[in-house]
């Protein structure tokens, strides 16, 4: 399959997969767009030539998981794994939009979550909303974080030393509400990767206040500015398919979004 990887959430451990990314995109090579939930990626154990960004094209075989049902689940074949092109941000976020916008807006949170309590993991499990008002971003400290805590390093099964995997330092939750129209509000956490990582470097050279603060500009000031057309990719969890989480942001400038055209 050909996928666009659009989301890449904060590394987690589990007993079954060891240190695993879910990564989430948009598979090119379908009749019609289509999402698609890539887990487990042992992203850091990649050889660097493959450590892909957000917004990279990516070819590889998948299958079906064996226990998880969501539609969009797919097992990845790592070794199969080869890079394409990234589509930046260029020409006022055009080349993006070309790609996303079939699926932007074509859902709410509160349908996915009707949906989700009606058909379990048989519901569509992610989505790229947009919030009607951003009410707050929450950034509390993680108890699970332990600063300068173990060794500055592990070593993987084949020898290979890498940074040891922190905790992300900040429980960041957004509060929303999303374009449905009875919409109730939502408070939702952020897992994105840039979530994590920033709060990290920001902790290396400020204090716990600051490091909050500089999290709520990027997040909240900068990322859902009145000059954005923020959008939120969601997603829900395998084992509580009613809870959903914010993936990551789709922030481009707002009238960026190409206009219908008479074929469309």
């Amino acid at each position: 399959m050909v996928v666009l990887a659009t989301v890449k959430a904060y590394p987690a451990m589990s007993n079954k997969y060891g240190e695993s990314v879910c990564v989430a995109g948009l598979r090119l090579d379908s009749p019609e767009p289509e999402w698609v939930r890539l887990f487990p990626v042992s992203f850091r154990s990649l050889p660097a030539d493959k450590q892909f960004d957000k917004y990279q094209v990516l070819a590889l075989r998948a299958q079906r998981g064996s226990t998880d049902r969501r539609p969009e689940s797919w097992r990845p074949d790592l070794d199969s794994l080869r890079l394409g092109a990234v589509v930046g941000t260029g020409s006022g976020w055009r080349h993006r939009w070309q790609v996303m916008e079939p699926l932007a807006d074509s859902t709410t949170t509160c349908e996915l979550l009707k949906e989700a309590r009606a058909h379990g993991q048989n519901a569509p499990s992610l989505g790229l909303i947009r919030p009607a008002d951003v009410s707050g971003l929450v950034v509390e400290t993680n108890p699970d974080y332990k600063a300068d805590s173990g060794e500055p390093v592990d070593v993987d099964l084949f020898g290979t030393e890498r940074e040891l995997l922190e905790a992300t330092p900040f429980l960041v939750h957004y509060r929303y509400r999303c374009a449905a129209l009875s919409c109730p509000g939502h408070r939702q956490s952020i897992v994105d990767w840039e979530s994590g990582q920033l709060a990290r470097r920001n902790l290396r050279t400020h204090s716990v206040t600051e490091a909050k603060d500089l999290q709520r500009k990027r997040f909240l000031d900068e990322m859902c500015a009145p000059g954005r057309e923020t959008l939120f990719y969601v997603g829900n969890q395998h084992q509580h398919p009613i809870s959903f989480l914010v993936l990551g942001l789709f922030w481009p400038p707002k009238g960026s979004r190409p206009a219908p055209t008479l074929f469309d």
